[in-house]
């Protein structure tokens, strides 16, 4: 198989898989999803088609099927009446789309917005996420992390004294282990799956970006706080210790110039303004796909 994004097209036979499932293909079709690459891929019975052409709602861009006079003549005649059904399908679908707008969903990297408190609950006790970095991390600066990779929460680095704690500069307390979190590559991870070598993108409230190395992860139980955001219509959440040490950015001062602060946690209220990343784009095993994926 050719690399992704440097080839025309990639074919993927079922005859060579030894346990040949649906998996494999939505693997790659994320994976080519906005790239130039197109993928092609052998069914071998009716009851494929409807999987491979629709698969993540997006489908493949071909499929390949054996000519009717190697079947059997019943299940050559359904095979290609179900690949006819789904062509007219796919067609009408995109037909629906066009007349309704429909991005296509390769749009440029959102920039960030503000995202508006509208709960503070206690989160119950969780496995915490703290992410040390090989790298200090600047006053200002922090990483994206939330419960839908769609909507996701700037979290402030460690690096302020505290009263009772001394500064963690390297480190971003980032949630539990459920949290997704935006890696220098833009795809996301779930927290539990970084591990030291992950790039992580880090950025400041005015969208700065830079790409700073985990070395560490630890994971311990917490007490956590839920906090429950709205931003350009659109609703998130995002899990965090309930720590003073763990600190949002959050929008300080009136219309006009942005003006922010590193606020703890513990002190947010109902009305705070958020620096959060919103995006359209769902996730398929951490790659932004542009097929319709709801997370609550």
């Amino acid at each position: 198989m050719a690399a992704v994004g440097s080839a025309e097209w990639i074919h993927l036979d079922a005859r060579l898989e030894t346990d040949w499932t649906m998996i494999p293909a939505e693997n790659v079709i994320s994976a080519c999803d906005g790239t130039p690459t197109q993928l092609a891929v052998t069914a071998l019975c009716a009851s494929q088609v409807p999987g491979l052409a629709f698969a993540l709602e997006l489908g493949v861009d071909a499929l390949v099927l054996a000519p009717p006079a190697s079947h059997d003549c019943e299940e050559g005649r359904l095979l290609w009446e179900a690949a006819a059904i789904a062509r007219a399908q796919r067609a009408e679908r995109a037909k629906a789309d066009a007349a309704q707008g429909v991005a296509d969903g390769t749009s440029a990297a959102p920039e960030l917005t503000t995202g508006v408190v509208t709960a503070v609950e206690a989160g119950g006790v969780g496995d915490r996420v703290a992410l040390d970095f090989t790298s200090l991390l600047r006053v200002g600066e922090g990483a994206l992390v939330g419960s839908s990779a769609k909507l996701l929460c700037l979290v402030h680095g460690e690096t302020l004294q505290g009263a009772l704690v001394p500064a963690r500069p390297f480190r971003v307390n980032a949630g539990p282990v459920h949290s997704y979190i935006l890696l220098a590559d833009e795809s996301t991870k779930y927290l539990e799956e970084v591990v030291p070598g992950d790039n992580v993108l880090v950025l400041d409230a005015h969208g700065a970006t830079r790409t700073v190395t985990v070395g560490r992860c630890k994971i311990e139980p917490r007490p956590l706080l839920l906090l429950s955001f709205e931003a350009d219509g659109a609703r998130g959440q995002v899990f965090l210790q309930q720590a003073e040490t763990v600190r949002l950015i959050v929008e300080s001062g009136e219309h006009g110039a942005l003006e922010v602060e590193a606020r703890s946690v513990t002190e947010i209220q109902v009305g705070d303004r958020l620096r959060v990343r919103r995006t359209a784009r769902g996730t398929h095993v951490g790659r932004a796909i542009s097929a319709r994926v709801e997370e609550k």
